[in-house]
């Protein structure tokens, strides 16, 4: 598997709610002073009544967890995967899966839901490896698309990247060489932005150094991830979280966890809201580590604010990141799982 190694139904009834819900007709309206005392006027409309300003308190925001919905009666005793969703898989990706199941066997029925049909897919796999022959080429436009991709849609980023293909002539296939002497008028036709042109720009110089690390195969064979991710890091436009995703899905690394990804967080805060002791455990062993209990007076990425529309609950990034700890050398395969927790759809950010 992968590019690199460094070492080795639902059905038709809803899940109950164990919170109480509210109707609409339930929450009293505001006394109409006109009346006599204590009586209460009715809504204008049944549809549209006035709101106490305390409804988000009263009103459950949080959805129905997925794993509501998942067949947890039929769970093999001894957790062994299906035959035909082992096959489907790469053997890595399933020793992670197994590793998960290992340290959580709640998460067999979230896993055996249905195969994964990016990273960790035999399909992927070889797509990716039949992707290009020319690694650094690979690695150059992988990079190249996730900067496209950055703040638009899906489908924007479809779109730009094509009109950036068509921008070489008779079916070329993108080079760096040729990328880097474009003028800035020829990429803006292609519909990317003034400072993403700086940034195709100055990854395409990097990677037609021949002196780079980046350009050498033996750097992304021998270095660590955290070494790939610094590296990575120095290419103008490419922040840390791009580096896991280039590491994720172009690398396809083992064990790569994206904390300050929104899928990521919402995916944690559904596995917790099912798992709450796992949250009081990891509250009271952070509390016993300084660096962590300095780390937590810093607020969340994900900071819920008293008027967020969220309708799930924030952890904390040092929660996000210690749990996580449990799953190492597999974290890549226990994200994959939040991110379907949290139906969050991952090929935008596939190869």
């Amino acid at each position: 598997m992968g590019a690199i190694t460094r070492s080795n139904k639902s059905g038709a009834k809803t899940a109950e709610n164990t919170s109480q819900v509210y109707t609409l007709t339930d929450i009293p309206t505001k006394i109409n002073l006109k009346d006599k005392p204590n009586k209460v006027s009715k809504p204008k409309s049944k549809t549209n009544p006035k709101l106490p300003k305390n409804v988000d308190k009263i009103l459950p925001k949080s959805k129905p967890s997925i794993e509501k919905f998942l067949d947890h009666e039929n769970v093999p005793k001894d957790l062994e995967l299906p035959k035909e969703f082992i096959e489907f898989h790469t053997p890595a990706f399933i020793e992670g899966l197994k590793f998960c199941i290992e340290k959580d066997p709640t998460l067999y029925p979230v896993i055996v839901k249905q195969n994964f049909e990016g990273f960790g897919s035999k399909q992927f796999d070889e797509k990716l490896q039949h992707a290009d022959a020319d690694k650094i080429h690979l690695y150059w436009y992988s990079l190249i698309r996730s900067i496209i991709a950055q703040q638009v849609s899906g489908a924007a980023a479809k779109s730009i990247e094509n009109k950036y293909k068509n921008l070489f002539k008779d079916g070329e296939v993108p080079t760096a060489e040729k990328t880097k002497n474009m003028s800035d008028e020829e990429l803006k036709k292609a519909g990317i932005s003034g400072p993403k042109i700086k940034y195709v720009k100055s990854i395409s110089e990097e990677f037609t150094n021949k002196d780079s690390k980046l350009t050498d195969t033996s750097f992304y064979a021998n270095a660590t991830v955290e070494e790939i991710y610094e590296e990575i890091c120095k290419l103008k436009g490419v922040g840390i979280w791009s580096a896991k995703m280039f590491a994720l899905f172009t690398l396809e690394e083992n064990d790569v966890f994206a904390e300050d990804d929104l899928g990521v967080a919402r995916g944690m805060a559904k596995y917790l809201e099912q798992r709450p002791e796992i949250l009081d455990k990891a509250k009271k062993e952070c509390d016993k580590d300084d660096s962590k209990k300095s780390a937590l007076k810093k607020r969340s990425k994900f900071f819920n604010k008293d008027d967020s529309k969220r309708t799930w609950k924030p952890i904390h990034d040092v929660y996000v990141l210690h749990i996580a700890e449990d799953f190492k050398p597999f974290r890549s395969a226990f994200m994959m799982i939040l991110w379907r927790l949290s139906s969050t759809n991952v090929e935008a950010l596939e190869i």
